[in-house]
This record gives structure tokens, C-alpha cells and sequence, in this order.
């Protein structure tokens, strides 16, 4: 520690507050369209989601660089193609129950590499820790991802954040390891005791 109070405390989303269930979505669009679950999988767009991610495509760009990575001729539909997306998301992790402690006496935020499809459709109408924090910082709204530096520049500005007087939280070492860089306390997510654990190495009270 450096002496200086922890005041916001930042989660990442997707394998942190919630559980993720890729092979969901691509067992969905197998079944769906008759094509091999794995050659579903290793024909991920990867850059056209990253894309996504960004918000430099619509959802319906998303939709047809998805189907289009596929073997042609394909016959996915736009219907269970967003079924299959809205697989991807499981249920909340314990985690959320420590945000909620933490919510009462630090300022809390998201900072997530997300789309407007999951934010909208699934993430605001399902789910408790959307209510549980002050703010949120979402790749498409930024138009960066991380581990881009820019992201955490646009988390700090937002929060009104002290870099060394914040700890984020991440499943991704890369993404950890960029929020270092720039001289924040960064946690590499593994499950909850760790995390309480190293929560409290860093000072936090209340847990």
C-alpha cells in the first residue's frame, strides 16, 4: 500500500459478478443450424466482436459477421442467433454479495468489455448488481476495450478517481496487469475467499 485510503473499488463483469457460458451459446447455434459444434467455436469472429465491443458495429452487423463466419450456406436465424447470445450469461456469483457490502462505504463501479445486446436485454433487466454500484463504464460506450489504457483513463475521469486510491477487479491477467500500469491496486480474480482475502491485504474494512 502506498498510505493512501481506498475510496472506489472497480468490478469487471463477466467471470467476476457473473458466471459465463460460451459453450451455451455455441451449442445453441450448433443445434440450431446443424453445424459442428466445434467448427461453431473455431469459427468465432473474433475481430468483428471485438468490433462489437467497441461500438463499431450495430447489432445486426454483429448478427451477419457471425453468420457469415460460418460454413456457407448457412442457415442461422437472427432469432436464435440472439437466443444463443443471451446463453452466454449465467447466474450472479457470490461476488455480488461482497459488492453489496462494499457499495455501503466505498464508491463502486463496473468496467466491463460488453455490447448494448447483453447490457440491454439481459444485464439492466435481470440482474442485482447493476443497482449496486455508482457508475459504469462499458467498452461499446467508450468505443475502447481492455486492456486499451484509454478505458482506465476514461474509468478514472468518470469515478473522479485517485488511481492509487482504487482497486479494480479482473479475471484477465492482461486486463489486471494494464490497470497496474497506470498505478491502480488491481486484483487477478480466481474465487471469492482470494478475493475477500486480498480485499482486506489491501486495507479494505468490513469484510
Amino acid at each position: 500500500m502506498n498510505g493512501k485510503k481506498i475510496t472506489t473499488i472497480v468490478f469487471d463483469i463477466g467471470g467476476v459478478l457473473l458466471d459465463i457460458h460460451p459453450e451455451k451459446t455455441y451449442q445453441y447455434i450448433s443445434d440450431s443450424t446443424d453445424i459442428n459444434i466445434d467448427v461453431v467455436k473455431n469459427r468465432f469472429p473474433w475481430d468483428a466482436h471485438d468490433e462489437y465491443e467497441k461500438g463499431n458495429l450495430t447489432n445486426k452487423e454483429w448478427f451477419f459477421a457471425f453468420r457469415d463466419s460460418l460454413p456457407q450456406p448457412c442457415c442461422l436465424k437472427e432469432i436464435d442467433f440472439w437466443k444463443a447470445w443471451s446463453l452466454l450469461l449465467g447466474k450472479e456469483k457470490k461476488t455480488v454479495d461482497l459488492l453489496s457490502i462494499l457499495s455501503q462505504s466505498h464508491s463502486t463501479w463496473l468496467l466491463s468489455n460488453t455490447n448494448p445486446k447483453h447490457i440491454q436485454d439481459e444485464i439492466e433487466k435481470k440482474y442485482l448488481f447493476p443497482c449496486l454500484v455508482d457508475g459504469a463504464i462499458y467498452s461499446f460506450d467508450a468505443r475502447c476495450r481492455k486492456p486499451d489504457k484509454q478505458i482506465y483513463d476514461f474509468l478514472l475521469e468518470s469515478s473522479q478517481a485517485n488511481p492509487g486510491e482504487c482497486i479494480f477487479i479482473d479475471d484477465l491477467i492482461e486486463n489486471v496487469n494494464a490497470a497496474r500500469l497506470i498505478g491502480m491496486h488491481a486484483i487477478h480474480y480466481r474465487n471469492y475467499k482470494l478475493l475477500s482475502n486480498e480485499l482486506k491485504n489491501l486495507g479494505v474494512p468490513g469484510l
